[in-house]
């Protein structure tokens, strides 16, 4: 847990609920709407079936991981039925929050590192980004990590170690903000500097 910011020379974002604003539940009542009464429950906040996960650490394609949830649910659902389920948790990106982030890296070196996946990045370069004038938050960041690409996830060390051997950061002075406490915990255990953000505009607050 941070105690104060004056050591710290790097910061590690999560993206949803810190940066980008969701609500799970929209996602999880899209399914519900879309799939057929005795349909597996295939997401909620605290888990998803594995697909979710293959899809997130780039071990399927966006193609596949339609076809795997249309057998799975034994249901014919289309393309875009699935995409606009998934993707309804995606609310909004504050401007403010982009213009926290253009103002931190002016003393910090800033990254993302978030468990995402192509469709919810595709959707968010299409459509979140381009109201605020930019088209990927590689314009904003110094550099940009997410699980699909990087083949790795949180709360894995792994995920984490990806961005500290990568750029040589030491992990005393390098911050990590997450809204989910186990991503939190594994962190710590990586000697990283933490601050579990339990509301998403209580990061206004910290800097």
């Amino acid at each position: 847990m941070l105690e104060n910011l004056h050591d710290i020379e790097n910061i590690i974002f999560d993206l949803g609920e810190v940066i980008i604003d969701l609500d799970f539940e929209k996602s999880i009542e899209a399914f519900r709407q879309i799939l057929p009464p005795s349909a597996p429950s295939v997401f909620t906040y605290h888990a998803q079936t594995p697909i979710f996960d293959q899809l997130e650490t780039g071990r399927i394609s966006a193609a596949v991981f339609r076809d795997g949830l249309r057998q799975l649910c034994s249901s014919p659902l289309s393309d875009e039925d699935i995409d606009q389920a998934w993707n309804a948790m995606l609310i909004r990106l504050p401007q403010q929050k982009m213009k926290l982030v253009q103002s931190l890296r002016k003393s910090y070196q800033t990254f993302v590192l978030s468990n995402t996946n192509a469709i919810h990045i595709d959707y968010v370069n299409q459509f979140l980004l381009p109201p605020l004038g930019i088209n990927s938050l590689d314009e904003i960041f110094d550099h940009v990590y997410y699980s699909h690409d990087i083949g790795q996830r949180k709360p894995d060390a792994a995920a984490y170690t990806y961005i500290l051997d990568k750029h040589r950061l030491n992990p005393a002075k390098t911050l990590f903000i997450d809204d989910k406490l186990e991503n939190i915990d594994a962190a710590e255990k990586l000697g990283i500097q933490t601050i579990h953000l339990k509301n998403r505009e209580d990061l206004y607050a910290i800097f």
